[in-house]
């Protein structure tokens, strides 16, 4: 059985300090720019700082919502 997640987290190699965002259904791309008022990039994807990520996963579970930090 496979794994969905709503959320993916990359670190940016290029920039250290920053992961970025990417939501994989609506509900996850209405929660970053809505709930959390993150900007998006023209991809799609919302860049954060490394040290804001695990409070990023905390809120989004209390909204039921899946994150993969990889």
């Amino acid at each position: 059985m496979a794994n969905t997640y709503d959320f993916t987290i990359v670190s940016v190699t290029e920039v250290p300090g920053v992961s970025l965002v990417y939501a994989h259904n609506e509900d996850a791309y209405n929660y970053l720019t809505d709930e959390v008022d993150m900007t998006t990039l023209s991809d799609g994807s919302a860049p954060i700082s490394r040290s804001r990520v695990g409070d990023f996963i905390n809120d989004a579970e209390y909204a039921h919502l899946c994150s993969e930090y990889v």
